[in-house]
């Protein structure tokens, strides 16, 4: 929590495990961390809401046993209760997590081990053998990779357990288990397994494409533009349900020409505009065109309530009814529905409600509009004026809303209530609930064998990761176009198969690539035998643009960063012209930027000195390189390295040793 203290506990060493436990205890019950002090005696936690979903994130302290069946009680018994409590405060102030779900899955496993081993759930009692035990009914439980992470969790909890002196441990504790495999192979039966889950079908792709032209109905529109915008950038779904009414970023400056979308950051990844491709941008506008259309009945609503919290909104053809006391069941079905004739609708409205009914004569019914106006503002999202999950987004401020029971074709849409769609609300429409009908039955599309098309939107990610590798794209782009901090978590949305990763090699090949390795017309050519390469005190070489290098990489990595015409460990050799016409290449460029530098350092940018300093070291080294190889007393075949100090140049056996002066650049001969 913003603006808490931070929790410390310092054992005292002449207290009793049992004593620093209980002290332990009552200093996370005053915490503010997780509203601890407001609900620590309560066995179900609200932990706020997760990103882009409407339901609250709750922290249920339940047995593994109850756990496994999905049931909240029992609840873990004392004295382990309390102390789970407290570490999941403690560890959520020092080591944050946006879901509990492991650490309480590992303390579940905790607690069962304590009672399985005769230990009488008493955290003080937790030793090897308990650790051991939990770390077996994790595996008997939980998937393989479930598992790992609650056994990660288990080996965290025994080091802050013994830190703190609530357990005497001889030694560290470690799991002991090994990661679970992950599918190494792009050819194996199991990574094109893999593949064909992770990634949608091509069948798929084009029912998205063709759904999105032919929505007309505002659950078919919200639902196949939030999946369209999936498709213009590698996006989690919760990032798109908490994209603003004024996403599109038009570009300026060395962006002119494009379009960007602010994006909403998660899993620790910032806020940021991605540029979108330009094939895209289309789609992009015409996507967040129809979000903020068929939102823009919600959003006035939304508007309304942010303004007015406590004041009813009547739509135009209830208005007249604002200064009435009390409304007949038809007023109050034209109120919430717009609909007089639903007068039985509006009863059973009302006495969900538990409205006091007032009788108007004979045997007609109304409500007062005061209840009415109460009940209505219940109906307001529980984190209203802002998103649930998305504490600095106000509703009135985006795209994600619709007005009550608008997403649901077979209930009346709210004239005077508007909601938060969430994560559920669009994926059941790709068909994950069961008995519901999915968005691909309602237009008719199906698998190429007819059978149904089963969707996850997150396979998008990994569609376009996937593309952004065969792309060419490097693992720190990918990282920043999928808005993720690790770039290690690139491998796991890379679905290239074999023939994938390999056709860039081989279209290489075909176009000429490996003639700078070896040209074609070796007319001329020197071979040199291993014998005389090894005289030379070399062990390890390779080419570079301009020449070849001596550097032993083994050894070292290149500390130049592959600068080699400024690097002294790189020969170039005469009567290469390919390697002689890089230099020239060179040569022209370098002159180039030394001309911008030098204008930059006129209008005194920042940084400018620095390269015109590198910009003409660069030039002289790359001039005098290219007058000794057109310096007509130096033969052909000659081995040529400059000194990084004073330039001079080292030659082939039996050819003069070359130095350049500085001062009139001119070559002299020793």
């Amino acid at each position: 929590m913003s603006g808490a203290p931070i929790l410390h506990f310092t054992p005292r060493a002449e207290l009793e495990p049992q004593a620093n436990l209980q002290a332990f205890i009552e200093l996370c019950r005053k915490s503010e961390v997780l509203q601890a002090r407001l609900q620590f005696d309560k066995h179900v936690w609200e932990a706020g809401y997760f990103k882009g979903q409407n339901k609250i994130n709750r922290v249920i302290f339940s047995t593994l046993e109850a756990a496994c069946l999905n049931k909240p009680e029992p609840s873990l018994p004392e004295p382990f209760l309390n102390f789970a409590k407290a570490v999941v405060v403690y560890l959520q102030d020092s080591r944050p997590v946006t879901s509990q779900a492991t650490r309480i899955a590992a303390l579940r496993c905790l607690e069962a081990a304590l009672r399985q081993e005769s230990k009488g759930s008493r955290p003080t009692a937790v030793d090897p053998v308990v650790l051991d035990t939990a770390v077996a009914l994790a595996k008997q439980q939980m998937s393989p990779p479930v598992a790992y992470r609650i056994a990660g969790q288990l080996e965290y909890i025994a080091e802050f357990m013994a830190s703190k002196l609530f357990i005497s441990l001889r030694q560290r504790w470690t799991h002991g288990m090994k990661k679970p495999q992950e599918v190494g192979s792009r050819i194996s039966k199991e990574a094109l397994e893999d593949r064909r889950e992770k990634l949608p079908s091509a069948a798929t792709l084009r029912a998205l494409a063709g759904i999105f032209h032919q929505a007309v109905e505002t659950p078919d529109v919200m639902t196949s533009s939030m999946t369209a915008l999936m498709l213009c950038a590698p996006e989690r779904i919760n990032e798109v349900l908490r994209l603003r009414r004024n996403c599109l970023v038009e570009g300026d400056g060395e962006f002119r020409g494009k379009l960007g979308l602010r994006w909403a950051g998660s899993k620790g990844f910032e806020n940021t505009t991605k540029w979108l491709p330009s094939d895209m941008t289309d789609i992009a506008r015409e996507a967040v065109e129809n979000l903020i259309r068929v939102s823009s009945p919600a959003n006035e609503l939304a508007t309304w309530y942010t303004a007015n919290p406590t004041k009813l909104f009547l739509h135009e053809g209830a208005a007249h009814l604002r200064g009435h006391r009390v409304l007949s069941l038809s007023e109050l079905a034209l109120v919430l529905w717009g609909d007089e004739s639903a007068k039985s609708s509006a009863n059973a409205w009302a006495n969900s409600h538990e409205l006091e009914k007032q009788p108007l004569g004979g045997r007609r019914i109304g409500y007062l509009l005061e209840d009415v106006e109460r009940a209505i503002l219940s109906m307001l999202p529980a984190t209203f004026p802002f998103m649930p999950g998305a504490p600095e987004l106000r509703c009135m401020d985006a795209v994600a809303i619709t007005r009550t029971n608008e997403m649901h074709a077979g209930r009346g849409t709210y004239l005077c209530m508007f909601s938060c769609v969430d994560n559920e609300a669009i994926t059941s429409r790709f068909g994950t609930r069961e008995g519901r009908g999915s968005i691909f039955e309602t237009f008719g599309y199906t698998e190429g064998d007819g059978s149904p098309i089963e969707f996850n939107s997150h396979s998008l990610r990994h569609y376009l990761n996937t593309l952004a590798q065969m792309g060419g794209m490097s693992s720190a782009e990918v990282a920043i176009f999928s808005g993720r901090k690790d770039v290690k978590q690139n491998r796991h949305y890379d679905h290239m198969s074999s023939e994938e990763v390999q056709a860039p090699i081989s279209q290489a090949l075909k176009a000429g690539f490996t003639a700078e390795l070896e040209p074609v017309d070796v007319k001329g050519r020197n071979l040199m035998m291993r014998s005389e390469f090894k005289g030379l005190g070399l062990t390890a070489a390779h080419t570079t643009e301009y020449g070849w290098c001596r550097h032993n990489f083994a050894s070292e990595p290149c500390q130049m960063y592959r600068d080699c015409i400024n690097c002294q460990e790189q020969e170039c050799v005469k009567g290469e012209s390919h390697k002689e016409a890089n230099l020239r290449q060179l040569k022209s460029e370098t002159e180039y930027l030394l001309k911008r530098a030098k204008e930059a350092l006129s209008d005194d940018e920042y940084g400018a000195d620095v390269w015109v300093k590198h910009q003409a070291a660069t030039l002289e080294r790359v001039n005098s390189m290219l007058s000794i190889l057109e310096n007509p007393e130096v033969p052909v075949g000659s081995r040529i390295r400059l000194d990084i100090s004073n330039a001079p140049l080292i030659m082939a056996d039996n050819v003069k040793s070359i130095r350049f002066i500085k001062n009139n650049k001119k070559q002299a001969l020793p």
